[in-house]
């Protein structure tokens, strides 16, 4: 069960293509005439499926169908979720300042999901206590269970910096939080997170004892997403990431000398950081990962995904976060390795699913068969040794991504007799997809 559109979080991710906004009045009857019409007729849904409609429009445009009739005035404070975006404004050469945003915040009036904020810290006149004020209200008055904040511009060493209440992003309802451009000076704020299940932190600066603090006052997460974050002193570090609950993990930073990771559920982990002295450590325990055994270097592997296990859960967050909007950092992936068994139809899509995602070229691709298929539980209708199996691979191209590439393909524990390994080896050749080399194994 997915708790929410996580890819609504992302500022840039809401509308590629934002709607003009609609006029209350028309140069032209003929015009004016027809709106008013179509107003007519869409208003003889309820105002359930009224709310849906307008929960596909940029928060602004949602706003402004109160000119159409009396009975829209309130219907937008009923919306799902609220995105502000200060820089679509300026470019309008429109104001959407801190007062205009508290006061929509305030006029909403229905249960919440989800809100993004994407502002200007220098366009405030106090941007922490803003801040403070507006994750405050969301978060414990609202009890939202999705919060994005965007700083535009700066370095969160100087600007950006958050000075926050302890505890402030601890509700028992809420449950996802993105952050972007930021600095850390203490970790008070998440003071008994045990709410939240996804945290994605990019471009943020803190000493590395801060983002240890962060990691350990938030057991319950599910998704960490740790993506260009800095270190505020340059010197060697250690990030230290203990979690039970844990499904996927990216890191990607500069000065860590090393990572230590022990999670016991991890499914997809990747990473790429600059050590100081041009050497790293990845001390992983993930025994489901099933990578450890392998001879392949755990390090030279920027991500490793164990689709087998994923396709078991009932919830699959980490696969749908992974291939998702919300995971542009798997475009900078470049050596990846997935173990799958390719006989059942749920990890043949989820694996077309994830190179899809991928674009551009990778450089290495290992997938690592699962060996004893026979033996595993078969679900209803995905499983099949007779001709089933050949229709799963005759439907399509395996990679529907025409800019998805790999140089270099590894099979490992391929088996001649195996028809669906033989057919995804015959699919890199005949689609085109590897570029210089295929090694069987």
């Amino acid at each position: 069960m997915s708790l929410f559109p996580l890819s609504l979080l992302e500022p840039s991710r809401v509308l590629p293509h934002p709607p003009k906004p609609m006029k209350a009045s028309l140069s032209s009857d003929a015009s004016e005439k027809r709106i008013l019409i179509d107003a007519d007729q869409i208003s003889k849904f309820p105002d359930n499926v009224l709310v849906r409609i307008l929960s596909t429009l940029a928060t602004e445009d949602a706003i402004k169908t109160g000119v159409l009739k009396k009975r829209w005035q309130h219907l937008w404070k009923r919306v799902p979720y609220l995105h502000f975006d200060m820089l679509i404004d300026m470019l309008k050469e429109a104001t959407l300042d801190e007062e205009a945003i508290t006061k929509v915040l305030h006029s909403h009036n229905g249960q919440l999901k989800g809100c993004s904020i994407n502002h200007y810290a220098q366009l405030c006149k106090d941007p922490n206590n803003v801040l403070k004020t507006w994750i405050q209200f969301l978060v414990h008055e609202k009890e939202t269970k999705a919060l994005s904040l965007s700083n535009c511009h700066g370095d969160g060493t100087r600007s950006n910096q958050l000075l926050l209440s302890p505890g402030l992003f601890s509700h028992p309802n809420f449950e996802t939080l993105f952050l972007y451009r930021y600095g850390f000076k203490s970790a008070e704020a998440f003071n008994n997170c045990h709410n939240l299940r996804i945290l994605k932190l990019e471009t943020i600066y803190a000493e590395v004892d801060v983002f240890n603090q962060v990691l350990a006052s938030c057991p319950s997460l599910k998704v960490l997403v740790l993506h260009d974050v800095m270190w505020l002193k340059y010197k060697s570090a250690s990030l230290k990431i203990h979690n039970k609950m844990l499904k996927l993990l990216h890191v990607s930073s500069v000065y860590v000398d090393c990572i230590d990771v022990s999670a016991p559920l991890l499914d997809i982990f990747s990473s790429y950081c600059l050590p100081l002295d041009g050497e790293s450590d990845v001390t992983e325990k993930s025994p489901k990962l099933l990578f450890d055994n392998r001879d392949m270097d755990f390090n030279r592997v920027n991500m490793h995904y164990n689709i087998s296990n994923q396709a078991q859960e009932t919830e699959r967050i980490g696969h749908e976060f992974v291939v998702s909007k919300d995971a542009k950092y798997l475009q900078r992936i470049r050596t990846l390795a997935v173990f799958v068994n390719v006989t059942n139809l749920k990890q043949v899509k989820m694996l077309r699913q994830l190179l899809s995602a991928c674009n551009g070229t990778l450089k290495v691709l290992h997938i690592l068969f699962q060996l004893q298929e026979e033996n595993l539980s078969k679900e209803e209708g995905e499983t099949s040794t007779d001709g089933t199996q050949n229709k799963m691979w005759d439907e399509g191209k395996l990679f529907p991504n025409a800019e998805f590439r790999v140089e270099s393909v590894s099979l490992v524990d391929f088996t001649a007799w195996n028809e669906a390994h033989f057919a995804i080896a015959s699919r890199f050749i005949t689609e085109g997809t590897v570029t210089k080399k295929m090694r069987i194994m």
